[in-house]
């Protein structure tokens, strides 16, 4: 095998092996877009759920409630524990929802992250040259100074 025929094998082989790196790369961002993408459909679910329920109990609970504490309570009592009851929980479901929110990661931001990691990548390890002795420049420490 001539020399010719050697360096286009190498070129083929570092040209594969680039295919092969942008598959990978690619492989790797859908996976992390996929798993963003299910943290965001996991909060809509929950905030539909929240407003599912919000919507169709809300009534007959507050009626159920108001009339079990105006047994013991004035009605305007009454009236103000359920609410203040019906808001908590709200407000929890709320904060559930925006914690699975925080997890989404922008479809651009997985991207430029990815690209961003492996151009660092490409340029702390292919890219940077390898430091070469000369043999021509003794050491720094065995070097002397002229007085």
């Amino acid at each position: 095998m001539g020399l010719g025929a050697r360096l286009r094998e190498r070129v083929r082989e570092v040209g594969e092996a680039y295919v092969g790196l942008w598959r990978a790369e690619l492989a790797a961002i859908l996976d992390e877009l996929g798993r963003s993408g299910r943290a965001l459909v996991r909060a809509l679910v929950l905030v539909v759920v929240a407003a599912g329920v919000t919507f169709w109990v809300v009534g007959l609970l507050l009626y159920f409630a108001v009339e079990l504490l105006a047994l013991v309570l004035p009605r305007w009592g009454a009236v103000g524990v359920v609410l203040a009851l019906f808001t908590l929980c709200a407000l929890i479901l709320l904060l559930a929802a925006r914690a699975s929110l925080r997890k989404v990661e922008s479809p651009a931001t997985t991207v430029r992250r990815r690209l961003d990691d492996h151009r660092q990548w490409w340029q702390e390890r292919v890219a940077a040259p390898e430091p070469e002795e000369s043999l021509a420049a003794p050491p720094a420490a065995s070097r002397k100074e002229p007085r």
